[in-house]
């Protein structure tokens, strides 16, 4: 992305980008399976992978070692990924030592494994994480939340167009990663 690319784009990209999905989904999940009082304890906790996540990638940023927050260059992406990775299983030991309920981890776990799933894809092509996060939570929102997921539906289209708009994917990337979320979520959900 440069700073020459739709405005627009640019805002729903930013805006729903896949921090933000999960860890909006995670919380609604938390707080409907564990009440808001344990909720809270588990949403510091994601809270805390993401933003050690995020971290690491400004690091890079900073050492140059990424071109941009979001990873455009797939030949960037292995070591972000690994970190990644590593957060989601810090947080699934962290749910699982501390009791939390069934699908708050499984939530967690599918979210995992799709991503590992899409990093290991675009190893040799470029599939859409952004895409993955938000068929994921699409698949999961409406499969743990009922009508309140239809928001994490409703966003998916959004996502997928402001990746293509951006010239950051193509619309088989984004399909790819859209498609490798739900079935992810679907699996572990249903």
């Amino acid at each position: 992305m440069t700073d020459r690319t739709p405005g627009p784009a640019r805002l729903v990209t930013n805006l729903l980008n896949p921090f933000v999905i999960f860890t909006a989904l995670y919380a609604l999940v938390a707080i409907s399976r564990a009440g808001a009082r344990d909720a809270i304890l588990y949403l510091a906790l994601e809270l805390l992978a993401a933003a050690a996540v995020a971290g690491y990638v400004f690091l890079m940023r900073r050492r140059k070692r990424v071109g941009d927050f979001w990873i455009s260059a797939r030949a960037e992406r292995l070591v972000p990924a690994v970190v990644l990775l590593a957060a989601f299983v810090a947080l699934l030991a962290a749910l699982a030592l501390s009791d939390a309920p069934r699908d708050l981890f499984l939530l967690t776990l599918s979210m995992g494994i799709a991503s590992a799933a899409v990093a290991a894809v675009t190893l040799f092509w470029k599939a859409s994480a952004h895409c993955a996060v938000a068929g994921h939570a699409a698949a999961a929102g409406l499969l743990l939340l009922g009508p309140l997921g239809l928001v994490f539906l409703l966003a998916l289209p959004l996502v997928v167009w402001s990746r293509i708009t951006l010239t950051a994917h193509t619309l088989s990337q984004t399909l790819a990663g859209t498609v490798a979320g739900a079935l992810f979520a679907a699996l572990f959900l249903w």
